[in-house]
């Protein structure tokens, strides 16, 4: 590809043309004949790049060297993903929801592996940077792309949706992750459903959902539907669709998301016999309710709060009879509902047995338990007490950094 190439649609300022390979945007990941995009911190590492073989850069600032001069690289980057996107034209799927997109992203990307080689996004890179970085590892190998689109405000899903202009969208839920920037559900639900924006194809909801259920012109997913008979749930859930068994190795709160992807596996004509084999091999993420045993079991759900998460995961506490550890921090981003959604809480606490609750953050302080200043201080706490057979629950924002206290215990 040229310089001049990308230019066409970048209208930046190009000193002079050249091919190049690959483009990247980690100075380190550079390899020779590849472009470097000099991204926020980037532009500190293009000497770095150049030494490492960049052949060109596309940057905010002029430089003696290949390279196109634009107003903003970010915005480059996208507009360089959307054309790698269209340019590979891909059936393309994009998820969004409150919670569990990353864990409907991993179990769809298992599911359609039985049959496609399929990219998908790494991690949670569902942001204006992490989504077009997705997309610049599209090739000719790939049959199907997987991604997931986040959101803290209006307008943000609408410009990755046409970043990616996916075939397939799907919406998880509706829940209150970022109602203190949107001010209510409604406005959550608008948000999501600027999926539409960019969509060229079907949007796949799920039914379980009392926003999304009303939504039109959608497939609406749920047990019903997918015809899910013989349902047991426990430490793991099983149930069967026809003469076909499923196992599903993680919690009840999650099947929803399971049974959109199963919806996605018969859309792209997949034997429901590999969608069994597919769901039976999910592993936890890490920081998603992860469970760690040993001398005492850790569930790790550390990687974010919001309080519909929350509750599933104190669901999954409570048939446990183990002596429990239930570590929490502030749910963020909640806005002018912080307090009532953190007293919320107490009601789902109080159903819960053999418990002590260790609570850190500044919202956490309205719900019962044990306050701590700081995380050392809860590391302390538990290091003087015999964890021996017990289990420990740990959740909370992401910047509550609660992960600090799993990578110690």
């Amino acid at each position: 590809m040229k310089l001049s190439e990308i230019n066409h649609f970048l209208n930046g300022k190009i000193n002079k043309d050249v091919e190049f390979n690959k483009i990247r945007v980690n100075s380190n990941e550079i390899k020779q004949g590849d472009l470097f995009l000099a991204i926020n911190k980037g532009h500190n590492y293009i000497d770095e790049a150049i030494n490492n073989g960049a052949v060109a850069i596309i940057s905010e600032k002029e430089i003696e060297y290949p390279s196109i001069k634009v107003d903003d690289s970010v915005i480059a980057l996208g507009k360089i993903a959307h054309y790698i996107r269209n340019f590979y034209n891909i059936p393309l799927i994009a998820i969004t929801g409150s919670v569990g997109k990353t864990t409907t992203k991993e179990l769809i990307y298992l599911v359609l592996s039985k049959k496609y080689k399929v990219l998908k996004s790494n991690k949670n890179q569902n942001n204006h940077i992490g989504l077009p970085l997705t997309l610049l590892n599209l090739d000719n190998t790939y049959d199907v792309a997987v991604t997931e689109l986040g959101m803290n405000h209006l307008g943000e899903i609408s410009y990755l949706s046409k970043m990616c202009n996916p075939n397939y969208g799907i919406i998880t839920n509706i829940g209150s992750a970022h109602i203190g920037n949107l001010g209510s559900k409604r406005n959550i639900l608008k948000a999501k459903l600027e999926l539409k924006d960019g969509l060229n194809g079907i949007l796949i909801v799920n039914k379980n959902d009392k926003y999304l259920k009303k939504t039109k012109k959608t497939i609406k997913v749920n047990e019903k539907e997918l015809k899910v008979k013989n349902i047991k749930y426990g430490l793991i859930q099983e149930f069967d669709i026809g003469n076909v068994h499923f196992i599903f190795n993680s919690y009840k709160h999650l099947l929803d998301d399971v049974f959109l992807a199963i919806k996605v596996g018969l859309i792209f004509n997949i034997d429901l016999k590999l969608i069994s084999q597919a769901i039976s091999e999910y592993q936890g993420i890490e920081g998603r309710l992860n469970v760690i045993k040993g001398k005492y079991t850790v569930i790790d759900d550390s990687y974010n709060s919001s309080f519909e998460s929350l509750i599933g995961g104190l669901k999954v506490l409570k048939n446990i009879k183990q002596f429990k550890y239930i570590i929490l921090g502030d749910m963020l981003e909640l806005g002018n509902f912080s307090i009532k959604y953190h007293k919320k809480i107490n009601k789902y606490l109080k159903k819960l047995k053999n418990k002590k609750i260790l609570l850190i953050g500044n919202y956490t302080k309205y719900i019962n338990g044990i306050h701590f200043n700081c995380i050392e201080d809860i590391k302390d706490y538990l290091s003087k007490n015999k964890l021996d057979n017990c289990l420990i629950y740990i959740k909370g924002s992401r910047a509550m950094n609660l992960d600090k206290i799993n990578d110690v215990i």
